[in-house]
């Protein structure tokens, strides 16, 4: 009988299982019989489990398990486990698995030694500082009285400047530095107070207005200091005139006085005694530095400032920190350590103070004829920039840019070449740049040229370091009529072509407006595709964002028959990186073929983009992609254009 005849049937849908006896009283032989299984008797089983004498003896628990021998696959390579297994206890082989693994782990420790002198042998990567915010900033340098006038007077003040800081961010700007601030006299350095605003510009507390919603629009704000001279009408002066009483003891020595004066260029009289004052303006008392009570009212009034949200100070009138013995001649190794000791005092206050929190104040200052070795003195005593001036002289058939040459093109390039070359030799002197400014004539008219000008403005948008832009010179506004009210430089600002280019609502306002105002003004220019405001706010903001045009070397190309390129590039560690950019002007009244061979990576010319153009370029406009892989840029009369491509 099969397994299966022996399978009952089990209840649908289960499976058949086998037929169990009920043992009960059962004998084995019953059940045997009956499940078919036969019983082994007893005495048989015993002797099955004899041990057979050739049979291994049991595994103990801590002995490997035998290795059971497998028939070896011929496509084994090397040797088999069992094979291997021989070798296991061989003293020889012991021996050479010891030494390799110690071996092992010297090497890997004598590499790891050697890392750790290679990083720290190596020399370090050169890091990317960030620049401080005066190093790139576009400082828009505003006239207020011929700014906006907010109350209908005819005369710009601070509500009407600050009802206009929206038009100077879309324009780029990033720093606005007002003129005049402080109450003066002159409008310039015969202060009467170092902490109260102009009134005629507003109350005191639209200073802090000012300051507050330039830094809401998250610009920065710098004011002019007279820092060495007062008004007659100071506090100081007053009480300095009158330092017999006891008083004013401690103002005697604020200004210097003697009782016999040579020069009436620098000295007058005043109740028997004589003063020192700016050469040829009586009405400005030079103060006393010497003098430790003067230096302290001098510090406490920059430390007001810092603590109002100032973020720099132009320094006006240095060269009468210190004086020679006749007060005619400025003493500058003194007026080097005054520098010092204010850089010193501006550093330590914005550190220890809570409200600035160590926010970084800049120092500037001018010095007309200054000499290379003066300017990187004036760096070294603690200035962090010094104007070059020297641009600011150009001006056509002069001396300085002759009538026979036809246009600045030589002299700008002759003048630009010098200096840069300077800067790049003296890299602790930063460049900062200024063409134009309260007190020279604007440079349309300087030039002869708004066409120039524009081109002017393109250059020095893309040279190296900070930026001075006179306020209209970025709508290309020219000199007043010379029988104006006002200087011709400061005629109001040209906003739109409303009633007095809408500076003020005045009938017949005390400043004028230009006669070009319906075509030169701000609001059509903004809404022109290519324009010098255009120019300006182009590029104004590339500076912020581009390595190249923020701390990128400058290379400037030679004068080819009026024309000639300034091109920007970062050179990192020996190699050009990023975008490269190119000035491209010229200054002829004919086409001018450019080469571009001299340019860093100039086989990458194939796919250059057009970045900006001067508004009467028609071959060029903005995002254009242009082929310049001939190495050359031709360029029609008075034209100019920024291009960038790739290193």
């Amino acid at each position: 009988m099969d397994a299966t005849d022996r399978l009952m049937p089990g209840p649908e849908g289960k499976t058949p299982r086998f037929y169990e006896v009920d043992r009960g009283n059962k004998t084995e032989s019953y059940i045997s019989a009956v499940s078919g299984n036969p019983v082994v008797p007893e005495h048989i089983m015993l002797k099955e489990k004899r041990p057979d004498p050739e049979e291994p003896a049991p595994q103990k628990p801590w002995e490997r398990p035998p290795v059971v021998a497998r028939p070896k696959n011929p496509d084994q390579i090397g040797l088999s486990e069992e094979e291997l297994e021989e070798f296991r206890n061989d003293p020889c082989w012991k021996f050479i698995r010891t030494v390799l693994f110690i071996l092992f782990w010297l090497i890997w420790l004598a590499l790891f030694a050697a890392a750790i002198l290679l990083v720290c042998l190596s020399p370090a990567c050169i890091v990317r500082e960030k620049p401080n915010w005066w190093q790139t900033a576009v400082a828009y340098h505003v006239w207020i009285p011929s700014f906006q006038d907010s109350d209908g007077d005819g005369v710009g003040d601070v509500e009407g400047l600050i009802d206009r800081l929206d038009q100077l961010r879309k324009s780029g700007v990033q720093t606005v530095w007002p003129s005049p601030f402080l109450i003066s006299d002159d409008e310039k350095t015969a202060v009467r107070s170092f902490s109260q605003m102009d009134p005629k510009l507003g109350v005191n507390q639209k200073a802090d207005e000012l300051i507050e919603k330039i830094h809401e629009k998250e610009m920065k704000i710098v004011i002019s200091i007279p820092i060495a001279t007062t008004s007659l009408e100071h506090e100081w002066f007053l009480n300095s005139a009158s330092a017999s009483k006891t008083p004013n003891a401690n103002y005697s020595q604020f200004y210097t006085w003697v009782s016999k004066a040579a020069d009436s260029n620098f000295f007058a009289e005043h109740k028997n005694l004589f003063y020192l004052h700016e050469k040829g303006n009586s009405k400005s008392a030079v103060l006393n530095w010497q003098n430790s009570n003067l230096r302290e009212h001098m510090f406490n009034a920059l430390s007001n400032w810092i603590d109002r949200g100032i973020d720099g100070f132009e320094l006006l009138g240095i060269e009468y920190l210190a004086r020679t013995p006749n007060g005619t001649e400025p003493e500058w190794n003194a007026i080097y350590d005054v520098i010092r000791d204010i850089r010193f005092h501006v550093d330590t206050y914005s550190n220890e103070s809570t409200i600035a929190k160590g926010k970084k104040i800049a120092l500037f200052s001018t010095r007309e004829e200054a000499k290379e070795k003066d300017k990187k003195r004036m760096a070294k005593a603690g200035l962090d920039t010094v104007i070059n001036y020297e641009l600011g002289e150009v001006e056509k058939d002069t001396k300085i840019c002759h009538k026979n040459e036809g246009s600045v093109a030589t002299c700008v390039h002759e003048i630009l070449s010098d200096v840069l070359l300077f800067h790049s030799l003296n890299e602790q002197v930063w460049p900062h740049w200024r063409f134009g400014s309260p007190d020279l004539a604007r440079l349309a008219s300087r030039v002869g040229s708004r066409p120039h000008a524009q081109l002017l403005m393109m250059l020095q948008m893309v040279l190296p370091g900070t930026n001075n832009i006179y306020y209209g010179e970025e709508i290309g506004m020219r000199n007043l009529a010379n029988d104006s009210r006002v200087p011709p430089q400061r005629g109001a600002m040209q906003w739109d072509d409303s009633l007095n280019g809408g500076f003020t609502s005045a009938i017949s306002p005390p400043v004028p407006s230009n006669i070009d105002v319906a075509n030169i003004n701000w609001k059509r220019q903004y809404s022109e595709p290519q324009s010098t405001l255009k120019i300006f706010a182009k590029l104004a903001k590339l500076r912020q964002r581009e390595d190249a045009l923020k701390t990128g070397a400058t290379l400037i190309g030679r004068l080819v028959d009026g024309a000639f390129t300034v091109t920007r590039f970062n050179n990192f560690e020996n190699r050009t990186t990023g975008n490269i950019y190119v000035a491209a002007l010229n200054f002829a009244e004919h086409p001018v073929k450019l080469p571009l061979t001299d340019l860093p990576n100039n086989e990458k010319l194939q796919k250059t983009t057009i970045v900006t153009a001067t508004s009467n370029c028609e071959a060029f406009y903005a995002r254009q992609t242009v082929d310049f892989g001939g190495k050359e840029v031709e360029l029609e009369p008075n034209q100019g254009v920024v291009f960038r491509y790739s290193a």
